[in-house]
């Protein structure tokens, strides 16, 4: 493996090549020069970021539609208004594999493939990559942090919502609202408290 060579020598003991990707809020951020080449346990988080990005659904949000499904079928006797939910639920499904991007999912995604210079390139801890997502949606709007160079070469699609990503990352997050609020009403709680408790 090559040696990564920095005139700050930030990463001079890595086995592998690493490159500067950007900077935000200040904080230098660092990739790996070939996405195909990482160590194995941020690879292995980047595989489930990837999964995430393609299914428009995260792991919390398939548990609480199964749940629903499960409650529903395993009731006394489904209603009528039971009924009208499940296909309610499935039908947002379908809605969800038409979309082009979850906001969160790409900052997850960016969270695996870019680094600063306190990380262990080799490792992904999952406390200090929410910190990091938080500092981007602090230190940033969505244009300047979606549509920075690195971040559209890993997401090519970006660059067709450029103009209305703002936009279209507040209708989306809206409707993800929506879907959320729809898969709570049958847990007991209510749904505008569980939904924001996640957030």
């Amino acid at each position: 493996m090559k040696q990564a060579i920095f005139k700050d020598d930030v990463f001079k003991k890595s086995e592998y090549v690493i490159k500067y990707a950007f900077t935000s809020g200040g904080v230098k951020y660092y990739q790996f020069d070939d996405v195909f080449n990482i160590p194995y346990r941020r690879g292995l988080e980047a595989i489930h970021a990837y999964d995430e990005l393609a299914m428009k659904c995260d792991r919390d949000y398939l548990e609480r539609h199964q749940k629903l499904v499960h409650d529903i079928l395993n009731g006394d006797k489904i209603t009528m208004n039971e009924w009208n939910l499940l296909n309610q639920i499935n039908d947002q499904l379908k809605q969800r594999l038409e979309w082009v991007v979850v906001p969160d999912h790409i900052y997850r995604l960016a969270s695996v493939v870019f680094f600063d210079a306190s990380e262990n390139p080799a490792n992904y801890e999952i406390s200090y990559a929410k910190s990091k997502i938080e500092h981007w949606k602090k230190s940033d709007d969505i244009d300047d942090f979606f549509l920075r160079k690195p971040i559209v070469e890993l997401l090519p699609f970006l660059r067709d919502l450029e103009g209305n990503l703002a936009a279209y990352f507040r209708a989306v997050e809206k409707v993800n609202h929506h879907h959320y609020t729809n898969l709570y009403t049958g847990f007991g709680e209510t749904a505008e408290k569980k939904y924001t408790d996640k957030q």
